[in-house]
């Protein structure tokens, strides 16, 4: 099966109507069994369809949720901070009825997973973090990012197919796969202007450092070899954040190993879990 064929046997995309925030939340999941499920939050450059591999990995083994941040996948776009997404992430689960889940954020999926984790810890069992820190620590004020301002302009010039690969070139510039950047291109495409603004203000005032020293569960940090997103300056000081954390270097990964190597990634949180 190839990667584009992988994408066709994803979960059917559904909506929660979020009543206290009133906005709509998307989300895919595959139930297996009642037993915990695990929960996957995207990065900027995807969407719940980010995690194809693992619903295929864990569709005869595990219960399998992803939630499409606000701006992304059909979710409404908002200006909310990571804090208050954690809790529209909470609120779904709830509906769902869901009351113990183990989580895996990527990247700024990572960040929101840190806060979730934190507030909301009698509900996350085990903890990955995958290719992400603690924030830029901005004030709330603060104008978008040169790097997202940037992306912004790109994204209001370019057709959908010119900005998906514009993404995974400056994301994983050694690529050389073209199933997998077809992949990873094909989710970027459906990147919008609601995205970048909601996605990139929400981790640009975001400093996970407080909310860290609550985060107890068993914790997995995950990181790629080759990755130009996450600088190892930044990746060190959530580590230091996390003293109990383990510590898993995937080789020859840049910064989107769910699926430069799915077999490796999900075998590593896999294991995890397992453990």
């Amino acid at each position: 099966m190839n990667h584009l064929e992988i994408l066709k046997k994803l979960p059917e995309l559904q909506i929660f109507s979020d009543k206290e925030y009133n906005l709509n939340t998307s989300f895919r999941i595959n139930k297996f069994d009642d037993n915990i499920p695990i929960v996957f939050l995207h990065g900027f450059n995807g969407n719940s369809k980010s995690w194809a591999f693992q619903f295929l990995h864990f569709r005869d083994k595990r219960s399998v949720i992803a939630i499409d941040a606000p701006g992304f996948g059909k979710s409404d776009a908002a200006d909310l901070n990571m804090f208050e997404i954690a809790k529209l992430v909470n609120n779904l689960l709830t509906n769902l009825g869901i009351k113990k889940f183990d989580l895996v954020g990527h990247s700024m999926g990572g960040m929101l997973a840190q806060i979730v984790s934190a507030d909301f810890s009698d509900s996350v069992n085990k903890l990955v973090l995958s290719c992400t820190h603690k924030g830029y620590a901005l004030p709330p004020q603060s104008p978008l990012r040169k790097p997202y301002s940037q992306r912004l302009e790109e994204r209001k010039k370019m057709s959908n197919k010119e900005f998906g690969k514009l993404r995974i070139k400056k994301m994983l510039p050694e690529l050389k796969d073209k199933e997998i950047f077809s992949f990873l291109s094909i989710i970027s495409e459906e990147i919008t202007e609601g995205s970048i603004m909601s996605g990139g203000m929400a981790m640009q005032t975001l400093d996970t450092s407080t909310s860290l020293l609550k985060v107890n569960q068993p914790c997995l940090i995950l990181k790629g070899s080759k990755d130009i997103v996450v600088s190892n300056d930044r990746s060190n000081r959530l580590q230091q954040s996390l003293p109990h954390a383990k510590v898993l270097e995937l080789s020859n990964v840049g910064h989107a190993p769910y699926c430069e190597n799915s077999s490796d990634f999900n075998e590593a949180i896999e294991t995890f879990f397992n453990s």
